[in-house]
């Protein structure tokens, strides 16, 4: 186990007064390109836009680019809330846990039991299982 008492803390700020600057000219909607300089990944510049993002009451998103920009989309600050009837809610619910179900099944046989404890042998041999015996 590491030495907690013997640790370094330290806190660190990275000046984001440039990225803020930058996106205080933008608006919900627009899609920014942005060129990486040399030495940049774009993982640390998307890192550093958010900061000033959530900073500033922005929300981006990211677009997919090459390797040497950033692409990203000014979107509502706010997350869209989808508005759904009662029942409609309770079929989602219902049919995720269908789903659900249905997969934990699914792993039960490829693990080599039916779910209910039997092996595969027990309840069947599976695919193939006359040509193998042949």
């Amino acid at each position: 186990m590491p030495k907690f008492a013997q640790a370094e803390i330290t806190t660190t700020t990275e000046d984001l007064s440039g990225y803020k600057a930058f996106l205080k000219k933008l608006t919900v909607g627009q899609v920014v390109t942005l060129p990486l300089e040399a030495g940049e990944t774009s993982r640390k510049v998307m890192r550093s836009l958010n900061a000033a993002a959530a900073q500033s009451s922005m929300r981006l998103a990211r677009v997919p680019s090459s390797n040497d920009v950033v692409r990203f989309k000014v979107v509502p600050e706010q997350k869209r809330k989808v508005n759904i009837s009662p029942e409609a809610r309770r079929a989602r619910v219902e049919k995720a846990r269908a789903t659900r179900a249905a997969r934990a099944l699914g792993s039960d046989m490829r693990a080599g039991t039916a779910g209910n404890g039997a092996t595969r042998s027990a309840v069947g041999a599976g695919r193939g299982a006359a040509k193998r015996k042949a």
